[in-house]
């Protein structure tokens, strides 16, 4: 009998969204964004028909949650159980089963899979549709690999929810740790997992597949992009996956180069019209992360005292009266001046040598490890240390060429200041 359901993870209601500036349409949109999607997920399972909902940890942003998130969590669990749909959810790192005070009970076709392994079958007309298998964390470190704990137990489509860290991707605590030869051994159809928040689906042995949805809504400038959930459709033992995004708010990372532009107005029209080609209009609003690129005239405008934070503040303003409005998380400047290294090889002189050197240190590894050998680096090393810095073991010979480029820069600014 063929079936949908949908795969959601990671919706941190309430996220607070700090550092978004308390003026200004912008700060309830971001703050309202994380339920917006949540009713969104809802209304995806609505129009699908879908046969249940799959929530893989961390619905709620901290282990005490608030009471708006518990109540919007209801609200829209009480829809789905109007029409039919059941719900299965996990609790992982930031909302454990310890932070549950109990005080507000869900709908009865919610299931929550407690602290140890437990099976479930899902029917419609008397007959199974698949078996689902859950584990929440009692508490916020798990370090075990809870997916040792999960197994087929017969015949049909068969899911495994849990929240862990498959393969320890970086950037996320390594908590229920796993790895794609233990998921497959396990012999389920379909992982769905919580945990990380970047969208990935990971192909096991056996045919199994492990499925990241990703967070629906993105909270800050490393997590860009379309977020969503992964609507499923089982049919003759096969399936199929589609992503569908349902977040309001969307975060950007954009790179302006200076090359071509000469003015100030013109940097700002340029600024403009990239936001304009990133940002969608449907959206409730996005949030940029701006960095100016390149090798212009603008760079020694921009490198003086003061300047590069009134341009920030300009650009935020003239953002956030875009429709939708776009916040200006930052505005970063990586340009570099404007610089004919071909015309100071040819010069000579003190600028020339320093290139010289560089090449042939950054060609030279042995060189590049006495470099690294010398007393001062060796000094400044351990001061990194000491200030829990992680230092580099070895030198990197690109790192060797960008010092000795900037070097060279900053002779060609006195020259010409």
């Amino acid at each position: 009998m063929p079936f949908k359901f949908v795969h959601a993870a990671d919706l941190h209601l309430d996220t607070p969204f700090r550092g978004v500036a308390t003026q200004g349409p912008l700060l309830g949109r971001f703050q309202d964004s994380t339920f917006r999607a949540l009713t969104r997920i809802t209304e995806v399972c609505l129009r699908e028909r879908v046969a249940f909902l799959l929530l893989a940890g961390d619905l709620f942003d901290v282990k005490d949650r608030s009471v708006r998130a518990r109540l919007a969590l209801r609200r829209e669990l009480g829809r789905l159980d109007a029409a039919g749909i059941s719900t299965f959810i996990v609790h992982g790192n930031h909302d454990p089963l310890s932070g549950d005070t109990g005080a507000l009970g869900l709908p009865p076709s919610v299931k929550v899979f407690g602290p140890d392994w437990e099976e479930v079958e899902v029917k419609r007309e008397g007959r199974r549709l698949c078996r689902v298998q859950g584990i929440s964390y009692p508490d916020v470190e798990v370090r075990d690999d809870l997916s040792a704990r999960f197994r087929r137990t017969g015949d049909g489509f068969s899911v495994g929810l849990l929240h862990a860290n498959l393969g320890r991707a970086e950037g996320h605590a390594n908590y229920a740790p796993c790895t794609t030869a233990g998921l497959g051994s396990r012999g389920l159809d379909y992982w769905a997992l919580g945990h990380v928040h970047t969208r990935a689906e990971h192909m096991l042995p056996g045919g199994g597949v492990a499925v990241y949805p990703g967070n629906p809504q993105g909270r800050h400038a490393n997590e860009t992009g379309p977020r969503g959930c992964m609507l499923v459709e089982v049919e003759d033992g096969g399936m199929r996956r589609r992503f569908i995004p349902v977040d309001g708010v969307r975060w950007h990372k954009l790179e302006v180069p200076l090359s071509g532009v000469s003015t100030l107005d013109g940097l700002l029209a340029t600024v403009m019209e990239g936001v304009e080609a990133r940002c969608a209009p449907e959206l409730d609003g996005h949030a940029v992360r701006l960095t100016l690129t390149g090798r212009g005239p603008l760079h020694r405008e921009l490198a003086r005292p003061g300047a590069l934070a009134q341009l920030e503040v300009d650009l935020r303003e003239q953002l956030a009266r875009s429709h939708p409005p776009v916040l200006l998380e930052s505005l970063r400047d990586s340009s570099r001046p404007e610089v004919d290294l071909e015309a100071v090889c040819a010069a000579g002189g003190f600028a020339r040598t320093l290139l010289d050197e560089v090449g042939f240190l950054a060609e030279d590894p042995a060189a590049l490890a006495r470099l690294w050998e010398e007393e001062a680096m060796g000094a400044l090393s351990q001061r990194l240390k000491r200030l829990g810095v992680d230092a580099l073991e070895a030198p990197r010979a690109e790192w060797v060429v960008q010092a000795g480029l900037h070097g060279v820069e900053s002779l060609h600014e006195e020259e010409t200041s």
